[in-house]
């Protein structure tokens, strides 16, 4: 597993920090939820956590695996 960058991992803390905001829940549930989705998705896909990518809006819960076109 390649190790994440420092740009990668702050982004991803801006990114959860907005996200929580805009649906209005506390920025550790917001990664719960994402950790959980991943924990069960690759029980059953081949995924690792920098193909996976989780966006949470107030009316929808997006998944996005790379190599994937949506």
């Amino acid at each position: 597993m390649l190790k994440k960058s420092s740009v990668s991992i702050a982004k991803n803390r801006l990114k959860v920090l907005v996200t929580s905001d805009r649906v209005q829940c506390a920025p550790a549930a917001y990664d719960n939820i994402c950790r959980e989705l991943y924990k069960a998705l690759s029980k059953y896909m081949e995924l690792t956590e920098d193909e996976f990518d989780v966006e949470i809006t107030r009316t929808r819960i997006l998944i996005k695996i790379a190599g994937e076109e949506t």
